[in-house]
């Protein structure tokens, strides 16, 4: 089978650039959590939790992941008792999930390794240069997020 697909395009140029940069941000993560004995993905949903207690399933929205991969990572970091779960006030149905002491000592430490990580790399880049760059991912962001929605609706109909 013969691909017809010209990686030049602008799109498919950008996806494969933002492809390559997850990648690069997920190993740079594990460097920055391994000392820890944890991951990029732990960091991941820790930190998610760190910032209100949500459950498994908004996680996973929030953050383009599947939401059985939250779950199996939410469930090792509640039996390392970083994590536990709670009943949810208006719904029986799920739980909500949050840090323990412990949990919160661990990612308080995994910040402080990425203040450092941060440092470092932030002296070989423009900040302003990478403060348009977000921007601009944003704004690509939205547009993809409202056409999904508007062809989804559409596959659906």
């Amino acid at each position: 089978m013969k691909y017809n697909q010209n990686i030049e395009d602008p799109l498919s140029k950008f996806s494969l650039y933002i492809f390559q940069i997850h990648g690069l941000l997920m190993r740079s993560g594990d460097i920055v959590t391994r000392p820890l004995h944890q991951s990029s993905a732990r960091w991941q949903v820790l930190g998610r939790i760190g910032h209100g207690t949500p459950t498994v399933a908004k996680i996973a929205r929030d953050m383009g992941l599947a939401r059985q991969s939250v779950q199996r990572i939410a469930d090792v970091l509640t039996d390392e008792g970083l994590t536990m779960y709670k009943d949810h006030p208006t719904d029986r149905r799920t739980k909500l999930l949050e840090l323990t002491a412990k949990g919160e000592e661990v990612l308080e430490a995994i910040y402080t390794q990425y203040d450092e990580w941060n440092q470092y790399i932030m002296a070989h880049l423009d900040p302003k240069q990478l403060l348009e760059i977000t921007n601009a991912l944003g704004q690509v962001g939205k547009i993809l997020e409202k056409e999904i929605t508007q062809f989804s609706n559409k596959a659906n109909d």
